[in-house]
């Protein structure tokens, strides 16, 4: 299995592949042989297609050695460092039930994900992040001061809920002349460092909902989007600058059909919603 990450730092958008290992129900007869593709370079892998293999090309593959460090280091640091110099950052993970996108995102979902060697994407974001405010801080001393607030929204069924606020309705989407479009009434919560980040997002995360597939009897059935706010202030004689930027973190809902999971009702009305219909020259480049 494989999933693509997507890192989108102002018009720019990277295309990231990594190649899961087979899971314990799966035994490879032939070694490597089984595999449905094989990774040739950091930005090439063969799929093996009848009647002839295909070969394309992304901004980065990684393979199923690649560490969680490796991963967040060649999807996320430069994402981070660009949010610090007022650029808005996304990264997301997009693939099927049971590809990884929840492990490349937050590590394993049985440990502390904020400690766990094997912490993901947004966990070490959000220990890159503080690291570069403080540093940033040394450097201007009392001249230069940061504000950081987050928000963790669920899109489910195509509509939009507050995993801050369990008890709030549905929420909307709402455009400003000054801040673009946002979700109007998500609550936003003050941030001073990676471990109160982490904390907010661990509350999020219990409210988020979750449904059962034969796939994946723990796969989440929805978009989870944590957004931080990263704001600056600094003074120069008599001129104030103010900058500001935003960091999106997302795991997405898997992609797959609906008569692979056997989802129906509600779940298979988001499962619909979650398809996102990426056409394939989007996604790589064909050799």
């Amino acid at each position: 299995m494989h999933k693509y990450l997507f890192s989108v730092e102002g018009d720019a958008i990277k295309v990231f592949v990594r190649v899961r290992p087979p899971s314990d129900r799966i035994a490879l007869t032939d070694g490597d042989q089984g595999l449905c593709l094989s990774v040739l370079s950091s930005n090439t892998i063969r799929l093996h297609s009848k009647p002839e293999p295909k070969i394309f090309t992304f901004d980065y593959v990684a393979n199923m050695d690649t560490t969680q460090e490796s991963v967040f280091s060649s999807v996320a640091k430069n994402i981070v460092e660009s949010c610090m110099n007022g650029y808005n950052g996304t990264i997301f993970a997009y693939g099927q039930t049971g590809s990884g996108k929840t492990f490349t995102m937050m590590g394993p979902s049985d440990s502390d994900n904020f400690t766990h060697s094997l912490r993901g994407v947004i966990p070490r974001s959000f220990e890159y992040l503080f690291f570069l405010i403080e540093r940033e801080k040394e450097k201007a001393g009392s001249g230069k001061s940061f504000l950081c607030k987050c928000s963790f929204i669920e899109i489910y069924n195509e509509q939009i809920f507050d995993l801050l606020d369990s008890a709030s309705a549905g929420l909307f989407l709402r455009e400003h002349i000054k801040k673009g479009v946002f979700v109007d009434g998500a609550v936003e919560q003050v941030l001073s460092s990676a471990a109160e980040a982490y904390q907010v997002l661990t509350t999020g995360w219990r409210n988020r909902r979750v449904a059962s597939t034969s796939m994946n009897r723990e796969s989440s059935r929805s978009h989870a989007v944590f957004t931080i706010t990263v704001e600056s202030m600094e003074k120069n004689n008599e001129v104030v600058n103010i900058r500001s930027s935003l960091l999106n973190l997302v795991d997405l809902a898997g992609s797959e059909r609906q008569k692979d999971t056997h989802t129906e009702g509600l779940r298979f009305e988001n499962c619909l919603f979650n398809s996102m219909k990426i056409p394939e020259d989007m996604l790589v480049k064909r050799r």
